[in-house]
């Protein structure tokens, strides 16, 4: 049976000796564990409970399909079970959190509906989901970053959407939305943030209970690509900036972590990246440690919008699926890997 695991954004309670390590080359050896049976996805969700790994939505089908389905794993993601479809509706580039017991999945698109809707799995398993919000407070977005705080409230900033529903043109936002009541109502913490509206950053509580909103984008071509760090003291509503040259490249879809020493790991991102970085410092600078991740030490095995998941003990980084195409339609994975931290 699995070794308990805890959702990705949250603080850890071990030690782990990637912390203590920070000068290694490499964070360890990487292991492919599994290839589907889920089939190749990039947007993508994940995170872990109740000793399984869980996985949601994704973009699917050579990029022309969003998947409805929730998928679980009880062997470290070595086998894969579909827990549910066609009870939530197909997206991609959602959120996927965990609050106290329950799963919570939000947000995401398909080609032309943009979510804002909200549902809720308690079971354990992720079989049964309600629909606990029709219609959040937020306008329906993707691509946007969410967390949950230590004290229980989650925070959703950023997104995009199509512009006048031209797939092909987008939009940005840059506010920030909290919730205490697990999705139910929404209060806005900030209409326009200091950073600029962007798409696919990563959004995480550093061990001060400061918010990060890490890196991102506003386009699909290298220069449109994002870099900065900024910080929030106070649940999202001003913010400041950290760094805009943290060591790392611009990037989106990136993996990000927070051991329980509060280092900050970043891995992989658009495009095509397969590296590694570590701040010991909450996001002011980084050291890179790695970059073979999964092994790879070519674009062609680079990856963006795969998810990242932290084992409870802070001992194990699991990532599953994701893209390695500068184009829309391009190459997919459906597999699992792990790494000992």
């Amino acid at each position: 049976m699995l070794t308990k695991l805890f959702l990705v954004v949250s603080a850890i309670c071990a030690t782990s000796s990637l912390a203590q390590s920070p000068g290694n080359e490499t964070i360890a050896d990487w292991k492919q564990v599994s290839d589907g049976p889920w089939s190749k996805r990039e947007g993508l969700m994940g995170l872990a409970h109740n000793s399984y790994l869980f996985m949601s939505g994704g973009r699917t089908n050579h990029g022309v399909g969003f998947s409805d389905e929730v998928w679980r794993s009880e062997d470290e993601g070595s086998t894969w079970t579909l827990a549910s479809k066609s009870t939530i509706p197909p997206r991609a580039y959602h959120v996927h959190l965990l609050v106290d017991d329950c799963q919570y999945i939000m947000g995401g698109q398909t080609f032309f509906t943009f979510y804002n809707d909200i549902w809720e799995s308690c079971d354990g398993l992720g079989e049964v989901w309600t629909q606990v919000t029709k219609s959040a407070e937020w306008e329906g977005r993707a691509g946007l970053a969410a967390t949950v705080t230590k004290n229980g409230d989650m925070v959703v900033a950023g997104g995009c959407y199509n512009k006048n529903g031209n797939p092909a043109r987008r939009s940005f936002y840059g506010d920030v939305w909290t919730s205490s009541d697990k999705g139910r109502t929404w209060t806005l913490k900030t209409k326009k943030a200091e950073w600029t509206a962007r798409s696919g950053p990563r959004l995480v509580e550093d061990a001060h209970s400061n918010l990060l909103i890490i890196a991102g984008e506003i386009g699909f071509t290298p220069d449109t690509q994002l870099v900065d760090i900024w910080s929030s003291s106070d649940t999202g509503e001003s913010w400041s900036l950290v760094t805009d040259s943290p060591g790392f490249s611009e990037r989106s879809g990136h993996g990000v972590v927070v051991t329980s020493g509060g280092d900050i790991l970043v891995i992989g991102g658009w495009p095509h990246l397969h590296d590694a970085w570590l701040s010991e410092d909450q996001g002011a600078s980084f050291k890179q440690i790695s970059n073979n991740v999964w092994n790879c030490d070519e674009d062609a095995c680079g990856k963006f919008d795969f998810w990242p998941i932290l084992s409870e003990d802070g001992l194990s980084l699991y990532t599953i699926g994701g893209s390695a195409a500068y184009s829309t339609f391009g190459a997919l994975w459906q597999d699992t890997w792990v790494t000992e931290l």
